[in-house]
């Protein structure tokens, strides 16, 4: 009897033991990634959940072949994963598994918009790694925000709230001063004391600007003075509450607080002030500007066709000198250009006088994008281009193989002279392209 029952405790231990090799571990399920800005699919679309995770990392820089990291200039469609891929990968794995019905409703995408080696003097860029994760809706509309990434539990609460204000959104309709207004409620159940004053504070700074709006006192800005106006707002008060919870000046400890930032814990409490006045922004638009506020960086993003653009270089430059004036990044381009207030040291010939002069030769505006594909493919000199000051104008002469580069602190009149000898030389008369 008793041999009949341990020979049964043996078959049942060999049976349980063979079960459970057999099942393994349950296997992860593949995010949906897809590239930024996809047009999304007409099944389900109400439900859908757009997460953009931004990064720094350089989109032009090309890693060891195997390595799973970005790619040189990778075209429009195809998505891409960037420092954090693995981190924010298990993260989501981990949300889905407490929310499996989450699996088909969030659009994963990436942007790599990081300052390329081709700006930064020939160097890898040195900042540390950033990144900021915007959830928003199947139109690209702005419904929650995070700076760094966040563990999975914050991202499951990321991932509520936009719920949240996308039902929000839906019961109000145009009416987005009840959505903002729930949405303030809502954060300042989360907030310290410290936040919640300043919140309260913008609020009201907020009514008294819409005030004057409806009054007819004032226009409406642009969309880059309101979100430089939050983001200055907000400064003073992060700086003093990063400072008593981790330490830190503003000045030598900058980079230990960017570095800090790679977590979603550190500016929570400033997500959750400014968000409020952000919620429904439209981010496929703004993203740029944005991030390059937050960054203090010249953000660059690769895949653009530029080959119209280097065929029209390459004809240019058999043809005559020519100039290329660089659109800033965004942060800046609210300051006006040429300058309209002249520096009290400074006399003689002015910027706008040199920029009238520039655009009687063939003259071309152009972007950071356009000019890194510029040096990368005509193999040029790197450019630093904040350094010593911003770059503001290439020009281009036949004569020599490397443009001349113009900066905004240059004295003006040495562009002035540059353009009149070659204006003297040039006989091609060619006219402005707009």
């Amino acid at each position: 009897m008793r041999l009949s029952w341990v020979l049964a405790v043996f078959l049942l231990q060999t049976s349980a033991s063979n079960s459970i090799l057999a099942v393994g571990p349950p296997e992860e399920s593949a995010l949906n990634w897809q590239a930024p800005f996809t047009v999304l699919s007409t099944v389900n679309p109400d439900s859908k959940l757009v997460l953009i995770l931004v990064t720094n990392d350089d989109a032009f820089y090309k890693h060891p072949a195997g390595a799973n990291q970005p790619v040189a200039a990778q075209p429009p469609g195809v998505a891409q994963q960037g420092w954090c891929a693995a981190e924010f990968h298990h993260t989501c794995q981990q949300v889905l598994q407490l929310r499996p019905d989450l699996k088909d409703k969030i659009s994963f995408q990436s942007i790599f918009a990081g300052t390329p080696s081709e700006l930064s003097g020939g160097q890898p860029h040195t900042s540390p790694k950033r990144v900021v994760c915007f959830l928003c809706n199947k139109h690209y509309k702005l419904l929650a925000l995070s700076i760094g990434i966040p563990n999975a539990d914050d991202l499951l609460t990321l991932i509520e709230d936009a719920q949240e204000v996308k039902i929000l959104a839906g019961l109000n309709g145009s009416n987005t001063d009840q959505m903002s207004e729930a949405i303030v409620q809502r954060s300042k159940k989360r907030l310290g004391r410290l936040w919640n004053m300043k919140l309260q504070e913008m609020v009201e700074a907020n009514e008294q600007g819409d005030a004057l709006i409806r009054a007819g006192a004032v226009a409406p800005a642009p969309t880059v003075l309101p979100v430089q106006k939050l983001l200055s707002a907000l400064q003073p008060t992060y700086n003093y509450d990063a400072q008593t919870r981790f330490g830190l000046s503003t000045g030598p400890d900058a980079r230990r607080l960017v570095i800090l930032e790679q977590h979603s814990e550190t500016r929570y409490s400033w997500c959750q002030t400014i968000i409020p006045f952000i919620a429904g922004m439209d981010v496929q638009l703004n993203w740029h500007l944005f991030v390059e506020l937050l960054w203090q960086q010249c953000a660059v993003t690769a895949g653009g066709d530029q080959t119209d653009f280097l065929r029209w270089f390459d004809e240019q430059k058999k043809l005559g000198p020519f100039v290329m004036a660089v659109e800033p990044p965004s942060h800046v381009q609210h300051l006006p250009w040429p300058p309209t207030v002249v520096p009290k040291n400074r006399r003689g010939t002015s910027w706008h006088t040199t920029h009238e002069a520039a655009t009687k030769f063939s003259f071309r505006t152009i972007n950071t994008e356009q000019l890194t594909a510029l040096v990368r493919e005509r193999d040029l000199r790197p450019i630093t281009f904040f350094s010593p000051s911003m770059v503001r104008y290439l020009f281009v002469s036949p004569d020599n193989r490397l443009p001349h580069i113009i900066r905004e602190n240059d004295p003006p009149a040495r562009f002035m002279g540059l353009l009149r000898r070659a204006k003297t030389a040039d006989k091609t008369a060619l006219q402005p392209i707009q």
